[in-house]
């Protein structure tokens, strides 16, 4: 199991005696009962009454430091110049303060640990913010049906729903609610309309901002450059950072009925980004053609109007 040290990543040793010991050997030591490799620990300080090591890694391995403080010491102990006094101990602070765990609630705590993170993520995953876009929404120019309409499917589904401000038709905007969605433990964020191919439609540039692989598919593809598109097509867009999955609708509410429950059956299932994404694409496409007797992804700049706009909610 693996744990991030965000910026506690120092290990502190009272209680030895130096005697023109080599400081290469200490931080080997170290990195080696801790499952790292020699250049991920260095010794940053040295005196008579403490030594200090930074680890360099982000992530640790919760088996490799966990209750180690005692087989720490007896390796120290075995370099040349270097004492480990009956008194010596070891100080960290975070996660490395696992060190000092006693060895029998080490082996205990694994299984802990493994319950916690599942509780967390089902927690976290049934958190789900609606966040609308487009600057007609923040003005009041056009009524948003989409969010109560998504709130209501997620509460009967089990969500915990709440709907978020308005997002302008800005990418660093866009980003920044996205980040801070994610940041207050939503689980599940849902943006609806910004996924055209106009200038200002930036919420699936949002997305792969945030996770360069999220799953893009297209809708509907245009001749870029003519007319007002600036860009070759509508896509949906579903990503996922660490414990929050983002998932960008079109903004026409007939189409966020279509895919919603899709959206929710696929989550349950816990497909994957690009599954649930192409399932989405495929049955707006699907919905276009039976619409107005042509395939979605053939649509140009000649037949502009039978795709999704993020005018109309």
């Amino acid at each position: 199991m693996s744990l991030s040290l965000f910026s506690k990543r120092e290990i502190f040793f009272r209680g030895l005696q130096l005697n023109g010991v080599n400081l290469d050997q200490i931080a080997a030591a170290v990195a080696k009962e801790l499952g790292l490799a020699e250049h991920q620990v260095v010794v940053v300080d040295a005196r008579a009454d403490l030594l200090t090591l930074d680890v360099l890694n982000a992530e640790v391995e919760f088996e490799r430091i966990a209750g180690r403080g005692p087989a720490l010491l007896r390796a120290l102990s075995q370099i040349p110049g270097l004492s480990v006094g009956a008194d010596a101990e070891i100080h960290s602070e975070g996660v490395l303060g696992l060190i000092n765990l006693p060895v029998e609630d080490a082996k205990r705590l694994p299984t802990v640990l493994t319950a916690m993170e599942r509780h967390i993520r089902a927690s976290v995953g049934r958190r789900a913010l609606v966040l609308p876009t487009g600057s007609e929404i923040i003005a009041g120019h056009v009524k948003d049906t989409n969010t109560p309409f998504l709130i209501d499917l997620l509460r009967s589904e089990g969500f915990i729903a709440e709907a978020g401000p308005a997002i302008a038709d800005d990418l660093d905007s866009t980003i920044g609610a996205l980040t801070e969605a994610g940041l207050k433990g939503h689980g599940l964020v849902v943006t609806t309309g910004g996924t055209g191919a106009e200038s200002k439609d930036c919420v699936v540039e949002a997305i792969q901002a945030l996770d360069p692989a999220a799953a893009t598919p297209y809708v509907v593809h245009y001749h870029r450059g003519q007319g007002r598109h600036s860009k070759d097509g509508v896509r949906l867009a579903v990503g996922c950072v660490e414990l929050t999955t983002y998932v960008a609708l079109t903004g026409p509410h007939r189409e966020v009925r279509l895919v919603a429950p899709v959206m929710v059956r696929g989550l349950k299932e816990g497909m994957r980004k690009g599954e649930l994404a192409e399932e989405m694409a495929n049955l707006l496409q699907a919905e276009l053609t039976d619409r107005h007797g042509a395939k979605g992804e053939q649509l140009d700049q000649g037949t502009a109007t039978l795709a999704p706009s993020d005018k109309y909610r």
